[in-house]
């Protein structure tokens, strides 16, 4: 829900609220002009209520599992309708007091705290249970969407890099240079060109992929890679046999390992290799990728990932928003060159059970 239009969202929910309790309250033959001053004290209360419910849960449940999302909304709709309750009760006995309304029996308090407070907060905890499902919709609906947009973006950022001048002028120079001496290999690596396009231009709504397919996916990028840089570059796959069928963010391997080769082994005169080991502990997929990369001056640059990894982590943080997913970036300083390992973490979940 935009901040900006919040305020006004919740003024005009809260008054429509207003405006059909009075209406109906004054079709009764007990009504009187009062009712008006206690529907927007309760209807007030209320309001500012659901106005704590949502900083607690921007504060405390934003990325919090679905369940605890849905008890704390529960449990504060009725703590709130209850508060709504006891605030106009308070406004009641304090008119009564202060002799503006008819003053109430003696010994009648019991009974007229019972016949206000009980049904004024029901109809309270109705409403804020009713704005508490409005807005969690609200909320999911914002995640599935910045999920997508993410997904939208990373999508766009691998087709920028892999359909660049340069990249594109080094593969299909490459392929060139094989068609007369090597034409198998040649027709080998235009359909691995075409395998990797289409897996990127795919518009299924599928966010998650299998780690097998991700990973032939990775390994055709490379084999088109190392026809440029040939020895230079070195890929070495260590995966355990279990978590072949795990699902995985799409092109979650293929985003690091393209960080891995822009940023390390193409800075470096003598290349070098990108290890790639990923295991299952029990529930938990482990997903590790170093590779060397160049000396760096600024130090801040040692301990923070850049944008390519910043990007990864933000959509790791929407696809699983409970915090069961995470990134960790490490940098360590060697003689000749510094070493990066990117660590990622993700909830084993089996594709065949998906």
């Amino acid at each position: 829900m935009n901040s900006i239009f919040y305020p006004v969202y919740q003024a005009l929910g809260w008054l429509a609220l207003y405006i059909g309790l009075t209406f109906v309250v004054s079709l009764k033959a007990f009504f009187t002009p009062f009712e008006y001053l206690y529907g927007a004290v309760l209807i007030g209360a209320a309001a500012c209520y659901s106005h704590l419910i949502r900083l607690g849960f921007k504060r405390w449940l934003y990325h919090t599992a679905i369940y605890w999302q849905l008890l704390y909304l529960f449990c504060q709709s009725v703590v709130g309708g209850c508060f709504a309750g006891l605030v106009l009760m308070l406004c009641v006995f304090g008119l009564s007091a202060a002799g503006i309304t008819d003053p109430i029996a003696p010994g009648q308090q019991w009974l007229v705290f019972k016949m206000v407070f009980w049904g004024n907060a029901a109809n309270m905890i109705t409403a804020l249970v009713l704005w508490s499902a409005i807005y969690l919709t609200i909320i999911k609906t914002r995640q599935l969407r910045e999920m997508n947009q993410a997904l939208a973006s990373s999508q766009l950022d691998v087709l920028i890099q892999q359909l660049s001048p340069h990249f594109l002028f080094n593969v299909l120079n490459n392929i060139r240079a094989m068609i007369l001496h090597d034409p198998s290999k040649s027709r080998e690596a235009l359909a691995q060109l075409a395998d990797m396009l289409r897996y990127n231009l795919q518009r299924d709504n599928s966010s998650k992929v299998s780690l097998a397919e991700e990973l032939e996916i990775v390994r055709e990028y490379i084999a088109l890679c190392q026809l440029h840089y040939e020895d230079r570059l070195i890929f070495n796959p260590e995966v355990e046999l279990a978590a072949r069928e795990c699902l995985i963010p799409r092109m979650l391997l293929q985003l690091v390992v393209e960080n891995a080769i822009k940023h390390g082994i193409s800075k470096l005169a003598g290349g070098g290799e990108i290890l790639l080991q990923i295991k299952k502990e029990d529930e938990t997929l482990l997903i590790t990728i170093q590779n060397p990369c160049p000396h760096y001056s600024d130090k801040a640059i040692e301990t923070k990932p850049g944008i390519g990894l910043h990007n990864v982590e933000r959509r790791l943080a929407l696809m699983y928003p409970a915090k069961v997913a995470q990134l960790e970036y490490q940098r360590t300083s060697g003689e000749d060159h510094d070493c990066v390992r990117v660590m990622v973490s993700l909830p084993a979940e089996s594709a065949s059970c998906a």
